[in-house]
């Protein structure tokens, strides 16, 4: 059973940050979902009565069958609605900052799966693979386009095409333009300069300026009569998203390709940049083009792989060994206090904000 002051508190929040925190839809829909494993977890005690429950929240986001990532998220939300409860509302002394403290994900290292992301050489392999119709080479074009430019692919397969310009290889996300992105963010993000890859999207980019007007789709809706190119399509939603993940799954099934989802091109963009960050500037312009709020959420999406360890392992074993005089390793020191005080500053700003 759930208790029904518990519900009603949860109803609350939610029309708290959708008003206050102006979420989308989608984003409530998915606090929704979340706040279901508050009520379960809780039964028919008080919210009051949370930190002296058995099990805890955490053992109990810790024996379910879901994903790392789901119940990062989980535990992440739960810590935010507890919050929200002892600052908002009476009765929840007991919540105190202690044990809001102790919301922290357990995190096993074979939970991150090599296969959750794209390199390089496998999106250079994908874009290689044969696509014998316009539907085939929709899907085609469409995977280059999301690694290249990280995109979530609500915002992709609502892009109008002059949204794209390859020539500045820049692409502008705004709800302004049909788009949808999260929280109904507005950015200006820029592709990678693979010329495999993005020789492929621009053969794409021609086809379809060819076929639309600017306000058309760049994913191009096809007839399912004729299959070719629909001029008068209905206006883009959610479903399109769908689409092109069944679209995805068969083509990669029939070309006997790994299968994958269109977020896995994402964490494939972001491990591309990762890879080759120098500086705390770089980790940065990598955030902004992932269109985060926070580097710490652009970092889950990089996290290292077990190819990046061993092949920083197997570089650092094949250098010569060298005489590191009293300068030059004050010198390498002083660079990564440099960078670490650098980071430290970023994490401050958007803490604060």
């Amino acid at each position: 059973m759930i208790n029904r002051n518990n519900k009603r508190l949860v109803d609350e929040y939610l029309a708290f940050r959708s008003t206050r925190h102006k979420l989308d839809h989608k984003s409530i829909r998915l606090e929704k979902s979340v706040s279901v494993h508050y009520l379960t977890w809780s039964a028919e005690n008080d919210f009051s009565q949370a930190p002296s429950l058995e099990p805890s929240f955490i053992d109990y986001v810790d024996q379910l069958e879901c994903s790392a990532h789901y119940k990062r998220k989980l535990i992440s939300s739960a810590k935010i609605f507890f919050e929200w409860l002892s600052i908002h509302k009476k009765g929840f002394r007991s919540i105190t900052p202690a044990w809001l403290h102790s919301f922290k994900f357990k995190m096993y290292p074979e939970e991150f799966d090599d296969q959750d992301t794209i390199s390089e050489e496998e999106i250079e392999v994908i874009s290689k693979l044969p696509a014998e119709t316009l539907l085939e080479k929709r899907v085609r074009a469409g995977a280059c386009f999301l690694y290249l430019s990280g995109m979530r692919i609500s915002s992709f397969t609502t892009m109008p095409i002059t949204a794209v310009d390859l020539r500045k290889l820049d692409v502008r996300q705004s709800p302004g333009l049909g788009m949808i992105t999260k929280n109904k963010k507005v950015a200006t993000t820029y592709l990678l300069d693979i010329e495999k890859v993005i020789s492929l999207v621009r053969e794409w980019d021609d086809f379809v300026r060819s076929k639309l007007p600017a306000d058309g789709y760049w994913f191009a809706p096809l007839s399912p009569k004729t299959g070719e190119i629909d001029p008068n399509p209905a206006k883009a939603n959610e479903n399109r998203s769908n689409l092109f993940r069944k679209n995805l799954h068969k083509w990669l099934e029939k070309n006997q390709s790994s299968s994958h989802c269109p977020h896995d091109f994402r964490r494939g963009h972001a491990n591309f940049l990762f890879d080759r960050a120098q500086d705390i500037g770089d980790l940065d312009a990598a955030r902004e083009n992932l269109m985060h709020e926070h580097l710490t959420t652009t970092e889950m999406y990089a996290r290292k792989r077990k190819a990046q360890v061993k092949s920083r392992i197997q570089n650092m074993s094949n250098q010569r060994t060298a005489v590191i005089g009293n300068q030059d390793l004050n010198e390498k020191i002083a660079r990564i206090e440099s960078q670490l005080t650098q980071l430290a500053s970023v994490f401050k700003v958007q803490n604060e904000k």
